[in-house]
């Protein structure tokens, strides 16, 4: 009873003591009892003072190691790398814990359970998220951990984060609510709060927008009430996103300016800097825009976050384009595209860091289990590093010839006049285009291969199945994607042949209409087309490219089930076809960008893909066979595309000639 009360005395005692004398003790710490003593103080500055805590806990390491005390040597080494993780270091603090001492026996307990938390959270920061997660369910079952109740609570919230931020959504659901369950019943206030606004980002990232707002408005309440004003602001941020998400803005940059003045740190004052920048674009405030992107840059710069460099530039860059100011547009243009490459870069060593990382812990399992033989896994391995360097080497190819060509269009800019400098300020959008849509299915067939194999080695033929279909939308995506761009590069180059010829439009529809049958199917689609005849004279081939961009688009916005009708009608020497779906329309200020260089996509009822240059292709097509494009829709009531081109010309006179002679 005496020792434990002079073991408190001493620990308040501590926090009067100066850095100096903290390292004094800690040198002077070459017994049990005052190793036990300064781990416990230790212990309470890792989150007030990490620097001084690392600095405390090397020493006590090597202390317990001349002690031979194994356990003491572990603990001091956890609040090494739990300092180091709050200092930012988080390759270093993996290292640290990589260190356990004791093997098997040690494997186990509370500090154990710790040890993986903070080296799971060090491989989370680091996106090597399949490690974080292994280490997580590794020691999610110790007894131990409900005995500190607060970080029970916090361990199943950060393990539904992890699963989150890897889209992993119906996992992350589950940890979470068991996290808030646990700080619920321990009643811890931050605990509660921080958990609802987990589950609020969840519930958004699946669209139940509803849900996601009465969770983050539950967690605001609880913040505000009781103080938080770091989780007050995450509040105000997401709920800034899921305003934005549904289009209502002036919520949406009152919940921003609100989390701006509460921000808790520089990373989430530049996150949301860029938000309210990325509305006042979207809005048409351009100058606002540019104002608020300038400032996250310079903030992103002085701390160095290329994530937040590549959202400020792009913003910046838009906002010039729109502004006219062609020349500062491409400079900055030219900023993100190098930060873009540089975190291209960055995104892949670390995705190559996770394969190895992941075949390591696998081929662990295989000797553990004696169910593959060393040569085996060694071919396998070589074939997972072959496909990877086939696809890297493709995507770099592919992105050094395109920024070549842009570079070229920028030295032109000084040398041509206003026309010219236009034209390389579309073609660099049209680059930062091609570097974000084609990465999504690029990067979606990574890792294929070793996923295959884990799920035949497992008999999981429902995850094979599903494998399958992300496969083929991938393929399909990126050929819908490659063709728009080769059509759009030939387009603006003059590099198009046109050669009109007169020819039955119902066929050709019917043609193209049997390219998305698989499509149709899986969403349960009815396309009715008008039986009667109609002629055009046109471009065959740019007759049916026009075509297969206004199905696909009704396919992707159409509801499950609905129906498509295809209407042509040929009169007065012109024949008009319509274009109408049932599915969820669109609103004036959509109308109107629609045609427009701005090349902005929205994704499809099914989460569908879009490239943004589909409808740019078709109004430039119809134009070059002298017809017209009309568009008529409303919120909520689908949406009708008629095109009208020349039911006749010269080549239906030579064609009647021919006949009469």
């Amino acid at each position: 009873m005496c020792k434990g009360v002079i073991l408190t005395l001493l620990l308040c005692l501590s926090f009067s003591l100066s850095g100096q004398d903290a390292l004094h003790r800690a040198r002077q710490a070459t017994s049990v009892e005052l190793l036990q003593l300064e781990l416990a103080r230790v212990k309470l500055i890792v989150d007030a003072d990490p620097q001084q805590a690392r600095s405390v806990s090397e020493i006590l390491i090597e202390n317990a190691r001349e002690l031979g005390r194994g356990a003491l040597e572990n603990e001091a080494r956890l609040w090494l790398g739990a300092s180091l993780f709050s200092l930012g270091k988080y390759d270093s603090s993996i290292v640290v814990l990589e260190n356990w001492k004791g093997g098997e026996q040690a494997a186990s307990g509370l500090s154990y359970a710790k040890r993986n938390f903070y080296k799971g959270v060090g491989h989370y920061y680091l996106g090597e998220y399949s490690v974080a997660v292994d280490l997580f369910l590794s020691t999610a079952n110790t007894p131990e951990l409900t005995l500190e109740p607060k970080f029970h609570g916090r361990y199943f919230r950060v393990l539904g984060e992890i699963y989150r931020a890897a889209e992993n959504l119906n996992p992350a659901l589950e940890n979470l609510e068991k996290a808030l369950e646990i700080c619920e019943a321990a009643q811890d206030t931050l605990g509660v709060a921080a958990t609802l606004n987990r589950l609020g980002v969840v519930y958004y990232q699946k669209e139940e927008h509803q849900i996601a707002e009465k969770l983050l408005l539950q967690s605001l309440d609880i913040c505000q009430a009781a103080n938080l004003e770091g989780v007050a602001a995450s509040n105000f941020n997401d709920l800034g996103e899921l305003y934005f998400a549904t289009k209502e803005y002036e919520k949406c940059l009152d919940l921003y300016e609100r989390a701006l003045q509460m921000a808790p740190d520089e990373s989430t004052r530049i996150n949301t800097l860029n938000n309210i920048a990325r509305l006042d674009w979207d809005l048409g405030r351009y100058s606002e825009a540019v104002d608020r992107a300038l400032e996250a840059l310079a903030l992103a710069e002085e701390m160095n976050i290329l994530t937040y460099k590549v959202d400020a530039t792009k913003i910046i860059a838009d906002s010039y384009q729109d502004m006219g100011k062609y020349v500062k547009a491409t400079h900055y243009y030219n900023l993100y595209i190098n930060y873009l490459e540089t975190l291209f870069e960055e995104e892949q060593a670390k995705q190559v860091v996770e394969l190895e990382t992941q075949y390591k812990t696998a081929q662990k399992e295989r000797e553990i289990e004696g169910l593959l033989l060393k040569q085996a896994a060694e071919k396998e391995r070589q074939k997972l590093y072959l496909i990877g360097l086939i696809v890297v080497a493709v995507f770099l190819i592919i992105v050094l010839l395109l920024f070549i060509q842009i570079r070229k269009n920028n030295r032109k800019i000084s040398l041509q006049n206003h026309k010219l400098e236009e034209l390389n300020a579309s073609k660099d959008k049209f680059f930062s285009i091609i570097a974000h849509d084609l990465r999504s299915p690029m990067i979606a067939l990574q890792g294929v291969g070793q996923k295959l194999e884990y799920f035949i080695r497992k008999e999981k033929q429902e995850k094979i199945l599903e494998m399958g279909g992300k496969i083929d939308r991938s393929i399909d995506q990126l050929n819908h994607l490659l063709n728009n761009l080769l059509h759009w590069a030939a387009s603006q180059t003059e590099g198009v042949p046109h050669h009109p010829e007169y020819f039955d439009a119902s066929k050709t529809i019917e043609e193209n209409l049997a390219l998305y049958e698989g499509l149709l199917e899986s969403k349960k689609l009815t396309v009715r087309v008008a039986k009667n005849e109609a002629h055009v004279y046109a471009d065959k081939n740019k007759f049916s490219t026009i075509i297969r961009n206004l199905l696909s688009n009704a396919i992707k916005f159409s509801h499950e089930g609905g129906v498509i009708e295809v209407e042509l009608k040929e009169q007065n020497g012109t024949t008009e076809i319509k274009v109408t779906d049932h599915g969820v329309g669109m609103d004036s200020v959509m109308k109107k960008k629609l045609f427009t260089s701005s090349l902005k996509s929205e994704r499809g009822l099914n989460r569908e893909v879009g490239f943004g240059l589909g409808l740019k292709i078709v109004n430039e097509f119809v134009q070059q066979n002298h017809g017209t494009i009309q568009v008529q829709s409303a919120k909520g009531e689908g949406a009708i595309f008629t095109i009208s081109v020349p039911a006749e010309g010269m080549g239906k006179v030579m064609q009647m000639s021919s006949v009469g002679r």
